[in-house]
């Protein structure tokens, strides 16, 4: 054979090889999208603004940008503010700060861990934020410690915070206005005139108080919220306001810009050039007005006037927390950027506008019907997998859904503060089931098909075999109190930590060990997912893990990934799917995880049990040019999963078979440790 089809032969072996090596990496879908600029805020040159993909950056007053993310455990992000040392953002999960202009991020300490922060306000260097189901914090350290301020303050919902220097405003969803004048130490409810109590921006400016409502138009009022009075002409669904030099803008979803030069009493659109009117946020530089919109887009217009500009216009991933599917539908629920559905396998994803938040918080579908949880307007449900969806809240006292289970015909829905509820007509009506509960926080539910299992966020799990009548808790053995996921297959019980990895149960939960081998120190557990008797774990690292032996070893199979965390796992059809934070929905080939483990290292000769003959047949092919190991030369040849074949293997069966050592590995276990394929 010439030299020059042997290199031909050899270059089709490689591709071949290179082919199946890519065929099981993950690849990226085409979605679903993220969007949605919350926030934009300006230091010198450096324009910063919040989106569901993380935070954008520009050091050069908006000619160009990039996503600064280095950091951030959550990319979902909302407010941001800056202090005299820090930039400080917040997010779904936290509140974090930079002192490099974004460069990386830290937590800005850990009382707001896990915790939903939709706004933020510095008010004479205190540091305020106002969170979802959790009220309102203060930090007089630039964030390294927070303490809640809520007396007087019952909103689950604070949306909005701003400050005249002397009165601190609260506008929240559902309760309207309160004040404080006291750093936050107490709070009043300043309503009168208010025809509306759900509040969507607030700004000090010109000794008036500027509030816009979700429908009722903007309400101004000169005697610092004592009493409103409805502005007129009428701004519609104004997102946020700015200000510079005297003149206050105020930004439209559904019309654009608006401008008043005469502390609000007489306003005119500015929107030539503009190319998108459905808009989130609004912020100023020294030199240009800036607006964030739906699509993820920043547009641009010179203070002194002329038309608007699009100055930020690359796409960017959601942050998928949740995905499932129905029918032939791979469903993708976002963490704040709207709810889609896939009906090829994620080459396109179509956006479902009948669910009206953008956070969706679980999902779950049995045949054709779809149920998801989200952050502030409970639960809707679908019956055409997923195509549309109405809202079914009859009975439910929280609007915040983070957790389902079916259990005996039966769904439960975890809430993020009001515990347990559950329905036994499809949603049409919901009743609580909480007596026993530790916390109210119900991050994770399953079933085993008689019992309920409830993880929480701080007091660990607790079982019912009662359908959620009474609750027990069962956490014997475990490392931690927050329960991250559940997972239930054929007699064990997982349970993913937020710290500590992963714990196993065989008791129905009487008592937990900890089931973490080949997972990192500490792993952060984010989601588990379980498909024909193989266990998947997804990291806050960014890796997924499988086990193929209910926890006893995990494999990693998460390269390729983009290394942010993993959300959620689902397996559909031909792929394993995973909802990644900012990267969108990922697809991994199930067949890539059929994984046949026909090798039991020790024996050597291919002839059970292992005995002396595998002892000595392990001597000859080290020392003697014996045959290898068989059927591979590593795994067989390998007894204590070093990952070679040496003298130590010889020394290791010798000790197992005539001093009592410990057994050889098994084939998962040493799959776990050195990995695939096994080498013939």
């Amino acid at each position: 054979m010439g030299l020059f089809v042997r290199l031909r032969i050899l270059l089709l072996i490689t591709f071949i090889i290179l082919q199946n090596y890519a065929s099981a990496q993950w690849q990226q879908s085409s979605g679903p999208p993220g969007g949605f600029v919350r926030s934009i805020i300006s230091e010198g040159s450096n324009i910063y603004a919040t989106t569901g993909g993380g935070v954008r950056v520009s050091s050069n007053n908006g000619d160009s940008w990039t996503f600064q993310n280095n950091g951030l455990t959550s990319r979902d992000t909302k407010s941001i503010i800056k202090s005299d040392n820090y930039i400080f953002v917040s997010g779904d999960e936290n509140v974090f700060r930079s002192g490099d202009s974004g460069l990386h991020w830290e937590s800005a300490g850990d009382e707001l861990d896990g915790y939903y922060v939709k706004c933020l306000l510095n008010c004479n260097d205190v540091l305020f934020a106002g969170t979802y189901l959790r009220g309102i914090y203060r930090s007089a350290d630039e964030g390294n410690s927070w303490t809640p301020v809520n007396y007087n303050m019952p909103a689950k919902y604070v949306y909005y915070l701003a400050t005249d220097g002397n009165y601190i405003f609260a506008g929240t969803y559902q309760n309207g206005m309160y004040r404080s004048a006291d750093l936050g130490d107490t709070w009043i409810p300043i309503n009168n005139g208010l025809t509306e109590s759900n509040i969507m921006a607030i700004i000090c400016f010109g000794g008036k108080i500027f509030a816009s409502t979700l429908s009722s138009g903007v309400f101004v009022s000169i005697d610092n919220g004592g009493t409103w009075s409805h502005l007129s002409p009428e701004l519609p669904s104004i997102k946020g306001f700015a200000e510079k030099s005297g003149v206050l803008y105020a930004a439209s979803f559904g019309s654009g810009v608006y401008r008043s030069m005469d502390s609000g009493q007489t306003w005119e659109s500015i929107n030539n050039g503009l190319g998108e009117s459905d808009i989130w946020s609004i912020g100023v530089s020294d030199t240009d007005i800036f607006v964030g919109v739906t699509s993820g887009h920043i547009y641009r217009r010179s203070i002194s006037g002329g038309s608007w500009s699009l100055c930020s216009s690359s796409a960017f991933f959601a942050c998928t927390g949740s995905v499932s599917s129905s029918g032939s539908n791979v469903i993708a629920g976002t963490h704040g950027s709207g709810f889609y559905i896939s009906d090829n396998e994620g080459l396109y994803w179509s956006r479902v506008s009948s669910i009206w938040t953008v956070e969706t918080r679980a999902v779950i579908s049995s045949g054709a019907t779809v149920y998801a949880g989200t952050d502030m307007l409970g639960i809707f449900k679908s019956t055409n997998c997923g195509v549309s969806f109405s809202m079914v809240n009859a009975g439910l006292t929280s609007a915040w859904i983070q957790s389902f289970a079916i259990c005996n015909g039966c769904l439960f829905a975890g809430s993020g503060e009001e515990g347990v509820f559950v329905t036994t007509n499809g949603g049409n009506s919901w009743s609580p089931v909480n007596d026993g509960l530790g916390s109210l926080d119900i991050l994770s539910l399953a079933s085993d098909g008689t019992n309920i299992y409830a993880g929480t966020s701080d007091a660990g799990i607790y079982m019912s075999d009662d359908l959620g009548d009474n609750w027990t808790a069962i956490n014997n053995g475990l490392y931690s109190e927050s329960i991250n996921t559940i997972q239930y297959v054929n007699g064990y019980l997982f349970a993913g930590i937020k710290t500590g990895g992963i714990y196993r149960s065989v008791d129905n939960g009487a008592n937990w060990s900890k089931a973490s081998n080949g997972l990192p120190d500490n792993t952060n557990i984010r989601c588990m997912h379980v498909h024909e008797n193989k266990v998947f774990a997804g990291t806050g690292s960014g890796s997924v893990y499988i086990s193929y032996d209910y926890g006893d070893n995990w494999i990693n199979i998460g390269n390729g990934l983009t290394g942010t965390s993993v959300l959620s796992l689902h397996a559909y059809g031909d792929y394993l799917y995973a909802g990644l934070d900012a990267s969108g929905v990922w697809q991994y080939p199930l067949s890539q995880t059929e994984l046949i483990c026909d090798c039991e290292p020790g024996e050597t000769d291919s002839v059970s049990p292992i005995n002396i003959l595998d002892i000595v047949y392990l001597i000859n092919y080290k020392f003697k040019s014996g045959p290898a190991p068989n059927p591979y030369i590593l795994c067989n040849g390998d007894p204590n999963k070093d990952c070679t074949v040496n003298v130590l293997d010889i020394v290791y069966l010798v000790n197992y078979k005539f001093k009592n050592g410990p057994i050889p590995s098994t084939c998962y276990a040493w799959v776990s440790a050195c990995g695939l394929p096994l080498t013939k």
